[in-house]
């Protein structure tokens, strides 16, 4: 399992409450489109490491089937 690690920029401490969600909504909207999908990828892998799953499985698999009518 590959570990994820990254780097905290700076540390703050904020109440929870309308302090808490400006400061979220800050913070991600200082970020491009790019640098916001990266970090939602980033928590989706974290996410299933700390489930135990596979990160590496690979998404979206489907079986594939086709109808054809006579």
């Amino acid at each position: 399992m590959t570990e994820l690690r990254r780097a905290i920029h700076s540390v703050r401490k904020l109440r929870l409450g309308e302090e808490s969600e400006r400061a979220d909504r800050e913070f991600w909207a200082a970020m491009t489109p790019d640098e916001r999908m990266n970090e939602t990828w980033l928590l989706s892998l974290e996410l299933w490491q700390l489930k135990g799953w596979d990160p590496n499985e690979p998404g979206l698999c489907r079986t594939v089937a086709r109808v054809v009518r006579r």
